[in-house]
């Protein structure tokens, strides 16, 4: 019975918004597998996509209360797991650049610990102020200096104008520039690793 698939659904979220322990577990039986597989599209491995799909579940029951059953659950997990998905790529290029930019600096042996752990504080912040852009402008923003896509392509990834993906790009860029440049000199790396310097 397809058809009610959709249904049952909505009667799981609905139930779920309300504490239900229940019906996060029909959900998670429901899609987990789902999400594994998504993991595994975007170049996890076996391990990874196990722990994405933990992680995810995680996240909707922590925001149980915000899910509305009229909203298409499947969408929501998938967008959920890919965030999660680019957040982890995006650190681990950062966090790889970052110690190279330690590795060339004269400084790195007296002070190479103390700034990564500074260096890891702010990334936290950094990233965690995607979160403060509007849909359009993260996705746009992330693909641009996560994915590498050129302007071109994300317009036609995304079916939008050329001048409007460039208009996201910069003004994700503004503000981000605007909400980290009070964090000090060592976010001047990470500015320069996702061209926001």
């Amino acid at each position: 019975m397809p058809e009610n698939r959709p249904h049952q659904t909505e009667l799981l979220v609905e139930e779920l918004s309300r504490g239900s322990e229940r019906a996060f577990h029909g959900l998670y039986t429901q899609y987990g597998k789902k999400v594994y597989l998504l993991g595994i599209k975007l170049g996890y491995g076996h391990e990874d996509a196990e722990g994405l799909v933990q992680e995810v579940f995680l996240k909707i029951w922590k925001n149980k209360t915000q899910l509305k059953p009229e909203f298409c659950f499947e969408a929501y997990l998938v967008k959920v797991a890919k965030s999660m998905v680019y957040r982890k790529v995006s650190r681990m290029k950062l966090e790889k650049d970052y110690i190279q930019h330690l590795g060339s600096s004269k400084d790195s042996k007296d002070n190479g610990t103390e700034d990564y752990v500074i260096f890891q504080d702010l990334l936290c912040h950094s990233l965690s102020e995607l979160d403060s852009l509007s849909p359009k402008q993260k996705q746009v923003f992330m693909m641009k200096n996560f994915e590498h896509l050129s302007v071109d392509e994300i317009a036609e990834r995304l079916n939008l104008s050329k001048r409007t993906v460039e208009n996201q790009i910069f003004r994700a860029s503004k503000q981000l520039k605007k909400k980290i440049s009070g964090l000090g000199n060592v976010l001047t790396v990470i500015c320069t690793f996702i061209s926001l310097g």
